[in-house]
């Protein structure tokens, strides 16, 4: 049986409407499993779900996740401000500049108010611990041996459940679980979380009623380690299976989004327009554009209601050009050039159009405009095909295993691959926007085929041989 897909929020805030729109779109469509974070902007993720939770009703009851143990922004400055007090937050993890992160129950309990707050729910149905491991890890740089650390981790973690368990019997949470990126690592990495442990954790504090109910993990075509490591009971069966086996609803997240080391990689097929493009063509047109963008600029600086401050933003918003001479070959894959370009690129070229508009030559200084908005485009084709052509044996290698035509989109390889694994229950996908909530809707359409730890064999042996 295929998995559910859920909607994974970890980009998504308040303020986008498009955001919004995708959340609906996807409710609309049957999605049933919301996943978000208090850590996730600082907050903003779990204001959309609430205010458009709270506006539209769903055509199926929702189940909705939330995940606390992050200490930044607003919560990190909690923790800053009571270490100035008698009272400080204890077993405060410090991670890196920025970054902080806490189980102890007195933060979970400052989380999980801050979550109804934002969420508009005075009961949340589930409530993960966000990747506790970070306690593990730092310990492991400091020196500490791995059997002292993973004592002091399992008797937090006993401490964080007994409050979970305790918020269960008063009805603020339905259920609980743990989110953790290492629950498929081999049992002797230094930041191996064990699911059988933490079970058995959870029967200490809870009886055989306990309310440990959920585990989220990545899993993907290229991290397959939770469905081929054979980590838990004497190290026979993978945690997916030892999930299964034991009623824990496991939870996928990054189906599409593989970390490797510092790099990630993007498991999709991106669309690509006809018109062949060059790099060579594309970094001329670049340093052609430059010299015009100065001369379009001392045009529409020569409109004489222009006050300082428009003179500052003109000098400010004519320079696209000029920075995607130095910058155009760094970006680090399609998705990071689409985030530079959302971020900044397009709203200064929509500033540049608005003055080009209003200048004494619109339609010279609107030529400049077009000729960037046509480059930008060009530039995401480049990636897009660039990440294409990377990962097309890939591609084609594992729609072959699973049975898929061979010209299934990775994107949709990727999903089947997950979300008919036996033991997946919740496929977590971030759709941001409409288009992403459809495309990824679209996979359900490919057989539902059941995949073991035999067909992950496989995969694996294939990435070996492509990796090679």
């Amino acid at each position: 049986m295929r998995a559910l897909f859920g909607f994974g929020c970890y980009r998504v805030k308040d303020t986008d409407p498009t955001h919004r729109q995708a959340l609906i779109e996807a409710l609309d469509a049957g999605v049933k499993v919301i996943d978000t974070s208090t850590n996730y902007g600082n907050g903003a993720s779990e204001r959309l779900v609430g205010l458009t939770l709270a506006s539209h009703q769903p055509p199926s009851p929702i189940t909705l996740v939330t995940k606390i143990g992050y200490a930044q922004g607003e919560a990190l400055q909690l923790i800053t401000n009571r270490a100035l007090t008698d009272e400080p937050i204890p077993d405060v993890v410090d991670v890196s500049q920025g970054l902080s992160h806490c189980i102890h129950p007195e933060f979970l309990e400052e989380m999980l108010m801050l979550s109804q707050q934002r969420l508009l729910r005075e009961q949340i149905d589930v409530l993960l611990l966000h990747n506790p491991e970070y306690y593990l890890q730092v310990a492991h740089q400091q020196g500490l041996e791995i059997a002292e650390a993973r004592a002091v981790f399992y008797d937090r973690i006993r401490a964080a459940f007994a409050w979970l368990e305790d918020q269960r019997q008063h009805g603020i949470i339905g259920s609980y679980g743990v989110s953790s990126n290492t629950f498929g690592h081999a049992v002797d990495a230094p930041d191996f979380v064990s699911l059988e442990h933490l079970l058995g954790i959870a029967v200490q504090v809870g009886g055989s009623q306990h309310g440990f109910t959920h585990a989220q993990m990545p899993l993907n075509l290229i991290e397959h380690h939770a469905v081929t490591t054979q980590n838990q009971q004497d190290r026979t069966m993978s945690v997916i299976e030892f999930a299964q086996q034991h009623g824990i609803t496991v939870m996928i997240n990054r189906p599409l989004n593989a970390i490797v080391g510092s790099d990630l990689i993007r498991l999709a097929t991106h669309d690509t327009p006809l018109h062949p493009v060059s790099a060579e063509a594309v970094e001329q047109r670049i340093h052609d554009l430059e010299t015009a963008e100065h001369n379009v600029q001392q045009i529409v600086m020569e409109n004489a209601s222009l006050t300082e401050r428009d003179q500052s933003v003109i000098q400010e918003t004519f320079k696209i050009a000029s920075a995607l001479c130095t910058s155009w070959k760094s970006f680090e894959g399609l998705v990071h050039y689409r985030d530079v370009r959302r971020a900044y690129l397009d709203p200064r070229l929509a500033t540049a159009e608005r003055y080009a508009l209003a200048c004494d030559q619109p339609d010279l200084a609107m030529t400049y405009v077009e000729r960037v908005g046509r480059l930008l485009d060009d530039l995401d084709t480049l990636y897009a095909v660039e990440e294409n052509t990377s990962l097309e044996e890939l591609r084609e290698a594992m729609a072959d295993e699973l049975g898929l035509p061979l010209d299934t989109p990775l994107q949709h390889v990727a999903l089947q691959a997950v979300s008919c694994t036996h033991g997946v229950g919740v496929v977590l996908v971030g759709m941001r926007h409409p288009d992403y909530v459809a495309d990824v809707l679209a996979s359900t359409h490919l057989p539902e085929t059941p995949y073991h730890r035999s067909t992950w064999n496989r995969i694996a042996a294939h990435l070996a041989r492509l990796s090679a």
